[in-house]
């Protein structure tokens, strides 16, 4: 072959192998209801950025951000208990075809981040409507524990605090032993600081019940999102509990 039949060869070479698509390894999933992602720290306002930090693997990715979760409350009588008397589920409000990234042997790191109330006439995620216009709360006190698949709640954990914008601290869950199934997280209760303050702009400040939380009025619905990183993914960043 002559140096000119060698050159044309390379760039033919050159130019097919230009057009194969780089993949990486960021994770996502999605059933008809529910959608998983990670979300890149560098795009995320509420994370340190890992950047040089020589315990953190490139290739793995960031961590898990659920979708945005609504619920009722139960408060003033205590009605429309949520579904077997938990809030959120993740076996029961995530979709089967993404219970896969509940899956870790050692870590499980969970944050909150409190939103603002939905609009009226929204959906919850147990799919009971919001019938009235949001209420303004400005902090949110959520009770999460993670089990096993058949197990009892033994790790649980309070958020405490979480100002509506902002994050929690990250909470480090031990992991149930022996299993290898999904674990399984659940809200068990949610509370916030609205009737507080409610009694503190009328003239009742600091009132007995109600402050510095209460539970959720049970017409009424509030909203938050779930992060966590496991064994598959980067580390949450975050100052720690």
């Amino acid at each position: 072959m002559n140096r000119k039949k060698k050159i044309l060869t390379l760039l033919v070479i050159l130019s097919l192998t230009s057009c194969v698509q780089k993949t990486t390894n960021k994770k996502s999933s999605s059933t008809s209801t529910t959608q998983s992602s990670v979300v890149p720290p560098s795009t995320d306002p509420g994370t340190d950025d890992p950047a040089g930090d020589p315990y953190v693997d490139p290739s793995l990715p960031s961590y898990y951000s659920l979708p945005e979760v609504v619920v009722h409350g139960t408060a003033s009588p205590n009605r429309n208990p949520p579904p077997n008397g938990i809030f959120w589920a993740s076996n029961r409000n995530i979709g089967s075809n993404d219970q896969y990234i509940f899956q870790t042997d050692s870590k499980l790191n969970i944050r909150i981040k409190a939103l603002s109330g939905p609009s009226i006439y929204s959906t919850d995620s147990n799919n009971v409507q919001c019938n009235y216009s949001p209420l303004p709360y400005t902090k949110l006190k959520l009770s999460v524990c993670v089990r096993s698949s058949q197990g009892s709640c033994v790790f649980q954990h309070t958020f405490d605090d979480i100002a509506v914008g902002s994050y929690s601290y990250v909470k480090e869950f031990s992991v149930p032993a022996n299993t290898s199934d999904p674990l399984v997280i659940e809200v068990k209760d949610v509370q916030w600081d609205y009737t507080c303050n409610y009694y503190a702009n009328n003239g009742f400040p600091n009132q007995p019940g109600y402050c510095p939380f209460s539970a959720v009025g049970y017409a009424d619905c509030v909203k938050f999102q779930i992060e966590f990183s496991t064994d598959e993914t980067q580390d949450l960043p975050g100052p720690r509990y």
